[in-house]
């Protein structure tokens, strides 16, 4: 397993999560907090959801595009986890991750997910950075 930690910022905005509890932010919800963190103008906050999420369609998808990526490390400054996968996700992990997952994530090519909660980042350091193992428990809890 190999761990990095990446860039330091103290995300006050979201609460603690429990893993029995719903999302609590949307994306929509994210994307003023993004905003207002980096000082985007308001003209550009209308597209600023439909650059960074990778499905905008899907208000509670937390996964990031790479130009969200890039935005919410080098402009809002977030702090990231980084877990290289031991093997590609599957369709079925895919989905785990849209239901399950609770903060804000980025897929690099099916190699490596970064992850910007530190709770979230702590239980896939406890699952030896195994994100297959750590989904299948998080569907067992439902």
């Amino acid at each position: 397993m190999r761990y990095s930690k990446q860039n330091h910022f103290p995300w006050f905005y979201l609460k603690v999560v429990t893993k029995s509890s719903p999302k609590t932010y949307s994306q929509s919800q994210l994307t003023k907090i993004f905003a207002v963190t980096a000082n985007v103008p308001a003209a550009d906050q209308l597209t600023l959801k439909y650059r960074i999420w990778f499905n905008p369609t899907e208000d509670s998808s937390l996964r990031l595009t790479l130009e969200g990526y890039r935005f919410v490390t080098k402009d809002v400054k977030l702090q990231s986890y980084a877990f290289e996968l031991e093997e590609p996700l599957t369709n079925r992990n895919l989905l785990q991750l849209e239901r399950y997952f609770q903060s804000v994530y980025y897929l690099f090519k099916n190699t490596k997910i970064v992850v910007f909660e530190e709770s979230e980042a702590t239980m896939l350091a406890l699952h030896s950075g195994d994100l297959k193992t750590y989904l299948e428990n998080l569907e067992l809890e439902k």
